[in-house]
């Protein structure tokens, strides 16, 4: 039988918590899939939850959220080592690798980085190689750190007077409003307090250009840029330019004689998704066999990679139900708004495929989402999910009133907390006749807040929702999806698993970030080789599959009509409830 020679593509995603491997056929079929659990596989890094616990001696403060940089080096090693000799991958075959990066998370690189990637021998680990002295900084801020308060409000003073744009001249700027885990605010308030460390910092990066820096060590490694997609989310990339602002460098930096220092620090941005950084490292080529041919592609955050992955249309929205929930909208327009987060489209260079790739995307984040739903299961319905959904059931309706369940203090809206439950009149309650009730009141109010928020944006774009699908832990929680569906008034749909695994023949588990990342080198291969310089993401991604995968999702709820209206008409009245909630 003669030897498979087709090529393969690799997405890595480097996440809160694990470092993840997707690998997928030319056909875009998953083959098989691999991880190291930080606080399982690298118990010597000391982490709960891929972070470190507070008080840490490595913290730059005692309540930080960070994670070791040191750590993210051992897991590459682990990673490879893994799927090299444990999962026997042919990665001789993989013709393109991208990666995926929790956003907002920032690496600094001390002086001499680059000559040490230069130097690192495939005889050894990149761990045992590049020691602490590597970094210029020993953590990797976290998207949960919060100790950047003073500094997110420094940020959003200094923007109003640095525009002439009516406040918040940040978000008009940036796409968003400051928020501590963005990374504008992180840099000042570290540059103040470590100004020895910064002053020899050669690079600044984010979690996903600094993995594909890593896939290029050895004797021509390149710095890998930051993504334009990535960037929108530092509160420092000016959408409307789309260049780093002067005047945010310039503050954060400490003054307009240090701008440049900063912007160097940074690198440039990538404005074409189709960027090829380099070619894979020769560390890479000579310890685990990559080809010397192998593509390393602009990689991007995790967000915009798990867009890559579902490629929803104008018109549809991901909704991703986790610890946090987050929804991503595609959208036509650039019309950034405090209330949400806009992002350059991680597939759209604004210029051949306006028309099939829109040109950005919003991002909408819940602090609240199972947290808050945890709460209720485990408060009035013994704990148990059964009990829970059996109440959503009962109660598909807001018959008995309605309630707002903000455990932490909320991101949307803005700073909302307690918990605050009206009757069907507007009358405040303590509780409800039925506990149990709190469950259907919860989730229902949960999607009325995605309902109005999506609403808001596509009304204006003259669109209507007409699908939503859902990632995410929750998403396989069937009574909840029929809740979704009901108030969202559109079909609830959850993407195809593909592919099963070369080892067992079972179903590869669907890492939409690390999948989103393969998508994109299978793409940046398409364009490169075959000359493809004109196909959109889209198309590709619709070749790619064929007529075999044209179908690449499953629809698990659609709305039952009268009680879809009934959320219809119910909106004004909830929205009013909301806004006294948040007022109390």
């Amino acid at each position: 039988m003669a030897q498979d020679t087709s090529p393969l593509f690799l997405g890595l995603d480097l996440s809160t918590q694990a470092l993840k491997a997707s690998l997928l056929d030319i056909n875009l079929n998953g083959i098989d899939e691999a991880l190291v659990r930080f606080d399982v596989d690298l118990p010597m890094y000391e982490t709960c939850g891929g972070i470190l616990p507070q008080g840490h001696a490595l913290l730059d403060e005692p309540d930080a959220a960070a994670s070791p940089a040191m750590m993210y080096l051992a897991a590459m090693d682990k990673l490879w080592d893994r799927v090299k000799h444990e999962r026997r991958w042919p990665i001789e075959r993989i013709a393109a690798i991208s990666a995926a990066g929790q956003q907002h998370a920032s690496v600094y690189l001390a002086e001499g980085a680059t000559h040490k990637l230069q130097q690192v021998r495939s005889d050894m680990p990149l761990a045992n190689q590049l020691d602490t002295t590597f970094f210029s900084r020993a953590t990797v801020p976290n998207w949960q750190d919060a100790t950047t308060l003073q500094e997110c409000d420094e940020l959003m003073a200094a923007a109003d007077k640095a525009f002439d744009e009516p406040s918040p001249a940040l978000c008009r700027v940036t796409g968003s409003i400051a928020h501590t885990r963005f990374t504008a605010a992180q840099i000042l308030r570290w540059r103040r307090a470590r100004p020895d460390e910064y002053a020899h910092t050669q690079t600044i990066a984010l979690v996903s250009n600094f993995v594909a820096t890593l896939l290029t060590a050895g004797r021509d490694v390149v710095m890998a840029p930051i993504d334009q997609s990535d960037a929108c989310g530092m509160n420092l990339y000016d959408m409307r330019q789309r260049a780093w602002s002067k005047e945010l460098l310039a503050f954060i930096a400490g003054g307009a004689e240090h701008a440049a220092d900063l912007e160097a620090k940074l690198g440039v941005v990538a404005t074409d998704p189709r960027h090829i950084v380099a070619r894979a490292g020769t560390w890479f080529q000579e310890r685990y066999g990559v080809s010397p041919d192998c593509l390393v592609c602009q990689a991007t955050g995790d967000n915009p990679a798990t867009l890559q992955c579902l490629t929803p249309l104008f018109g549809e929205a991901v909704l991703s139900l986790g610890t946090s929930d987050t929804i991503l909208l595609p959208s036509r327009d650039y019309a950034p708004d405090v209330h949400f987060h806009t992002f350059e489209h991680p597939a759209s260079s604004h210029s051949h495929d306006k028309e099939m790739t829109p040109p950005y995307f919003q991002m909408f984040v819940y602090k609240n989402g199972s947290l808050a739903r945890e709460w209720v299961r485990d408060t009035y319905c013994h704990g148990t999910w059964t009990e829970f959904n059996e109440a959503m059931h009962a109660s598909p309706t807001p018959s008995h009133g309605t309630g707002f369940y903000w455990r932490r203090p909320e991101i949307i809206p803005w700073n909302a907390s307690g918990v605050h439950r009206f009757a069907p009149d507007g009358q405040r309650l303590e509780e409800f006749a039925e506990p149990t009730y709190n469950a259907a009141a919860m989730v229902q109010s949960q999607a009325m807040s995605f309902k109005t928020r999506i609403g808001h944006v596509l009304t204006k774009a003259n669109v209507p929702l007409e699908r939503v699908y859902v990632v995410g832990g929750a998403a396989e929680n069937q009574a909840l999806c029929q809740v979704l569906a009901n108030v969202l008034h559109c079909p609830i749909a959850r993407p195809l698993i593909q592919g099963r695994s070369a080892e067992t023949g079972e179903r590869v588990p669907y890492n939409y970030c690390s999948v989103g990342a393969a998508f994109r080198a299978r793409w940046v291969w398409e364009c490169a080789t075959k000359e493809h310089t004109e196909v959109s993401f889209e198309a590709c991604v619709a070749q790619a599959r064929g007529e075999a995968g044209a179908v690449t999702y499953t629809v698990i709820a659609t709305p039952q009509e009268d009680i879809a209206t009934t959320f219809d008409v119910y909106v004004d009245t909830w929205t009013a409830w909301e806004k006294a909630a948040q007022t109390a």
